[in-house]
């Protein structure tokens, strides 16, 4: 046996027996101004108090709601249950929602991953109307006969356009200004609601913000299937208003396992896109906490592969991304967790995917795999909050 082949036997062995042992990762504070009041917001939610908002950004593994619905299931579990957050105008195939879902008739979809469009809202995604009484139904897994806070954005291109909502307690007209863009229009509603078409064409639907009427924490998951974080741009120039507008506490970026598939990734214009949304998030939010998770441990089996690992083999070109994530995070003192480390270190991918905890693709993570993942994400801030 080569000495090469000795080196990687070894460190697959190390790499089995750190994944059978993995406990939670930290997150690490590489001088995050913002987590002092992220750590107080916490501590002072109670009655009178805003809701902790979380919104979370990320490719299929935060567009599934498994990951991120963990953690939004432990932090509401402890600090109080302020609602659902964020959802797409239109249910997105192969997305979910842990706590909603999203049914039509008549609406079609555009999405930014394959349909150019100068304006898209926050999250890439515009539902419109193809018919005249096109419906939507926003509804809630788990209904309660409470009044929510809903706030539906909308761009209406001419006068007199307008959606009908139906909350079962009468039909009420939701417009907003022609021309001016994206607007949030807010009022309260009981859940589930339907918006249908009154006019056609009907004002465009950009999504969904819902909050229960009480303290607690609202977790956003906005993801998206595939995506890199150079998605962003395509999203257009006025998307970050809604972010600012959303007045989250802290802002979760979890993008990286596309990039390390792209055996073409200009590593340079990774690192400015990285730093250009750092930047975005920093201007309209300069309040929140930042948290960014290096991207997790994968394989895969044919294609473009690093030695790193014995077959199956990293992507060629993961260990770079996490390289220019843990460096930027350094530089701007963000939060940082390093999902890698959490899983075991590098090649336990295929250890996670044995024990049943990874999808035989060694890309994604079943369903137990990500409440794991999730529930170390939610030990790692705690103890990080604490100290």
């Amino acid at each position: 046996m080569t000495l090469d082949r000795i080196l990687r036997a070894t460190r697959w062995a190390v790499a089995v027996a750190a994944a059978a042992q993995a406990q939670a990762a930290p997150v690490q504070d590489f001088g995050e101004p913002n987590l002092a009041r992220l750590a107080a917001r916490f501590s002072l939610q109670g009655d009178g108090q805003p809701p902790v908002r979380i919104v979370q950004f990320g490719d299929s593994h935060t567009a599934a709601d498994y990951f991120s619905g963990e953690l939004r299931a432990r932090l509401q579990a402890r600090f109080g249950d302020a609602g659902i957050g964020w959802l797409p105008p239109l249910n997105v195939p192969g997305q979910r929602n842990a706590l909603a879902y999203v049914r039509s008739e008549g609406w079609g979809l555009r999405n930014s991953r394959r349909d150019d469009e100068a304006d898209y809202p926050l999250g890439g995604f515009i539902g419109v109307a193809q018919r005249a009484s096109a419906q939507v139904r926003v509804q809630p897994r788990a209904a309660d006969g409470e009044l929510w806070r809903v706030r539906v954005w909308l761009r209406q291109s001419g006068e007199g356009q307008a959606l009908a909502v139906d909350d079962g307690g009468g039909v009420r007209r939701l417009q907003a200004a022609a021309g001016a863009g994206w607007q949030r229009v807010e009022m309260k509603l009981k859940l589930p609601f339907t918006l249908s078409a009154a006019t056609f064409p009907a004002p465009e639907l950009g999504g969904y913000e819902l909050e229960r009427l009480a303290p607690g924490v609202l977790l956003d998951s906005v993801g998206s299937n595939g995506a890199e974080l150079a998605l962003w741009r395509r999203w257009g120039g006025s998307w970050g208003r809604q972010l600012g507008e959303r007045d989250a506490d802290l802002v979760i970026l979890a993008y990286g396992t596309n990039e390390a598939f792209d055996a073409k990734l200009d590593l340079a214009e990774y690192r400015a896109t990285l730093q250009g949304a750092i930047g975005l998030v920093r201007g309209q939010l300069p309040q929140a906490a930042i948290l960014l998770l290096g991207a997790p441990d994968s394989a895969r089996r044919q294609g473009p592969v690093s030695q790193e690992c014995p077959a199956p083999r990293r992507p060629l070109m993961l260990s770079a991304v996490q390289q220019v994530q843990r460096q930027l995070a350094h530089d701007n003192h963000l939060l940082y967790w390093d999902w890698e480390q959490a899983m075991g270190g590098p090649c336990s991918m295929r250890v996670w995917q044995r024990q049943q905890l990874g999808r035989p693709d060694m890309v994604h993570f079943t369903a137990p795999g990500y409440q794991r993942l999730g529930d170390d994400l939610y030990a790692g801030l705690m103890q990080r909050l604490a100290r």
